[in-house]
């Protein structure tokens, strides 16, 4: 019996033009929306990306947003070699790691998730949007930071700045001259066409009166007039927020997994190899 053949080495690249990252994202771009429109050469937040290749053909990618202090990482490929760039490419101790179902054993073998949420990746574009408005929304700006930071909590002052606000959508709900709902994009990106609806949040009080829906529905209004397809995040457990992303249009585009991780020590992965041999 003649053994199988290996394949051929995998290589890591730091160096590689952005270009080569988009290319490879766009190979599933509403599930890699974030981080397509991370690489947008507009957007203020810096990051970095890492690809390998295999005979010259990227298999896998990481781009990591350095600007951000909760690190998000979106994990994109072969689930081989994403472990490798995992392992080799990626330093951070900690990191909110985004992945697809296929690939999270893959980022396991190299970081721990503290929690790992099962999310759809949801998406509407122009002709099936259906809008819901049934408040007066307002269009938020720099004029109005003090309320955003108010309502999402002084732990997002370093969140929310003036440049983010002047750059991203975000439509809110006053109740007097407080801020009471509000939602807007996370990132997005005219060169990709694409934007992140996201942070949708009503104040304790004010909950159950379809708030959220129509500052969700004015901020998906409002990107779909400049970029052709918009998504969202939701857990897959949190049926009222599908129901009422599905009556704006919304529908499932693929499952992923989510959630903080920390890297694991070199005594620990190796452990877990040996466990892996034992259990096979």
């Amino acid at each position: 019996m003649t053994a199988a053949p290996l394949l051929p080495e995998i290589e890591i690249r730091t160096d590689a033009p952005a270009a080569d990252a988009r290319a490879f994202f766009e190979r599933d771009r509403l599930l890699a929306a974030y981080a397509l429109a991370d690489l947008d050469s507009a957007t203020e937040d810096r990051s970095r990306w890492w690809l390998a290749t295999r005979e010259e053909e990227t298999v896998a990618c990481v781009l990591l947003v350095e600007m951000v202090p909760f690190r998000p990482c979106f994990a994109m490929g072969d689930p081989e070699a994403l472990g490798m760039l995992l392992r080799e490419g990626v330093r951070e101790p900690r990191l909110i790691v985004a992945t697809p179902v296929q690939t999270r054993l893959a980022v396991e073998s190299v970081y721990r998730f503290e929690r790992c949420d099962r999310m759809h990746r949801m998406v509407v574009g122009f002709g099936k949007f259906r809008p819901r408005i049934a408040h007066t929304v307002v269009r938020l700006g720099p004029d109005h930071l003090d309320d955003v930071i108010d309502l999402y909590g002084h732990a997002s002052r370093s969140y929310f700045t003036p440049r983010r606000l002047a750059r991203e959508i975000y439509f809110g709900i006053y109740n007097g001259s407080q801020l009471v709902a509000a939602a807007g994009t996370h990132v997005r990106s005219g060169e990709q066409g694409i934007a992140a609806v996201g942070n949708v949040l009503t104040r304790l009080a004010y909950r159950g009166r379809g708030m959220a829906t129509s500052v969700t529905s004015a901020v998906t209004e409002a990107a779909l007039e400049e970029h052709p397809d918009v998504v969202l995040n939701v857990r897959q457990d949190n049926v009222p927020a599908i129901a009422v992303y599905t009556r704006l249009g919304f529908k499932v585009h693929a499952p992923f997994v989510e959630g903080p991780a920390q890297r694991r020590s070199g005594f620990e992965r190796i452990r877990r190899i040996f466990e892996k041999r034992e259990s096979t």
